[in-house]
């Protein structure tokens, strides 16, 4: 069925959109602990038979049976396997977009000049990404390998892509996506402009740059809104997130005279996009981090008033404490790979188990929801993420794709 609305406010929603398609148990499952009592569906655009000149429904959406969804007992591998298929097919589209925003920067480096047309082409390339792949694939596929990456062009890549699904998250209209991207794109271009042994010593903790050139460092995302400015055509408003994406909330950030109490709910999309992919990337001399940590930092930052706690909460809901494609070992020694969230319960997320304690691989891979174990003889729990997949671990060959 076509689901066209649902009983639930955007914020609660374990789905970034309230019209789609539902294909599985697990999306239903997914409403139902949400807390969606009904929904409505249009019988127009499902594959349900319908009746002559029937309206838009409304269904009821009920509780599956006891244990249902939290059987340990053996099951088909399928969602395991859709899950490699959907992470290969968000890798080959990363590859194409990589190309992509690769040719825009070059041309800036040549010419000095980037058109808001060409900058629309490459945003409605990722924003197709971003409606017809899994948005777990796609953050995975952008998440994976990047530690010590210091290309310009794929931090614009994942920055732009993320911030283009936090947006729509927050119910952002098309004008104010397409600003978003825009800036989430560009926001850096004005670092093609500081001297290359600025840019390299800044991601360098043992050669701290002096103040004199900290302060010149500091003005990049100034000459990223300056530069586009003298180009025509970008609107004021994506200058203006790109002026202040480094203006943090506790006043930490830069440049000084931008208080970031009243930065945009746009600009603090862009400013948690951007600093996720600087932890990952390790940019400004910290070691990288991994996923799960990237977003635990975020989450501490959020405590402590650097960044908005709402938009770091979405953001984290969106990707999950574990996020899916994620392998983790458990607390019986098992290994397993995570394969839903929970919205409520982030931290017990649903997982496919692939090895026993020893090491060996089950027969069968099965699925455990770590949320509702009832009336199993022990209870499972995540006891580490593991940075590398083991050699024979089912999805290990789209991993290295």
């Amino acid at each position: 069925m076509y689901v066209a609305k649902l009983d639930l406010s955007w914020f609660r929603s374990p789905f970034l959109r309230h019209s789609f398609l539902v294909e599985h148990n697990s999306q239903i499952a997914k409403l139902v602990r949400a807390g969606v009592k009904t929904v409505e569906i249009d019988l127009e655009r499902g594959t349900a038979a319908r009746p002559v000149n029937a309206p838009t429904a409304a269904i009821t959406a009920t509780e599956p049976p006891a244990g249902q969804c939290s059987a340990a007992s053996p099951k088909p591998a399928k969602p395991l396997a859709r899950l490699n298929e959907e992470y290969v097919q968000a890798t080959l589209a990363k590859k194409q977009l990589d190309q992509t925003i690769h040719a825009v920067f070059s041309t800036f480096t040549e010419t000095g000049t980037v058109t808001p047309r060409q900058a629309a082409e490459a945003i409605q390339e990722i924003t197709i990404v971003t409606r017809t792949l899994a948005n777990a694939a796609v953050f995975m596929a952008l998440s994976q390998n990047r530690a010590g990456d210091s290309a310009l062009s794929r931090h614009a890549l994942t920055t732009c892509t993320l911030s283009l699904v936090l947006g729509q998250a927050f119910q952002c209209n098309p004008l104010e996506l397409q600003e978003l991207a825009t800036a989430a794109l560009l926001h850096d271009i004005g670092l093609l402009q500081i001297p290359p042994s600025i840019v390299l010593r800044s991601r360098i903790t043992s050669l701290p740059l002096s103040q004199r050139e900290q302060q010149q460092f500091h003005t990049h995302p100034r000459l990223s809104a300056l530069t586009l400015e003298r180009q025509h055509g970008f609107e004021p408003a994506v200058l203006h997130l790109i002026g202040d994406h480094h203006a943090y909330l506790d006043g930490s950030g830069y440049p000084q005279e931008t208080r970031g109490a009243f930065t945009s709910d746009r600009t603090r999309i862009l400013m948690i996009a951007d600093k996720y992919d600087e932890l990952i990337t390790g940019f400004g001399g910290a070691s990288p981090l991994a996923p799960h940590q990237a977003l635990q930092r975020l989450y501490q930052e959020a405590a402590q008033g650097t960044l908005d706690q709402n938009t770091v909460a979405q953001f984290i809901k969106i990707v999950g404490i574990y996020p899916i494609h994620s392998c983790v070992r458990l607390d019986t020694n098992e290994l397993a790979m995570v394969t839903d969230l929970n919205p409520a319960r982030l931290h017990q997320p649903v997982v496919t188990i692939t090895h026993e304690p020893g090491g060996a691989e089950y027969p069968a891979p099965f699925i455990v929801d770590l949320a509702h174990q009832e009336g199993q003889p022990y209870e499972r729990a995540i006891e580490a993420i593991l940075d590398a997949v083991p050699a024979s671990f089912p999805s290990n060959s789209t991993r290295a794709a």
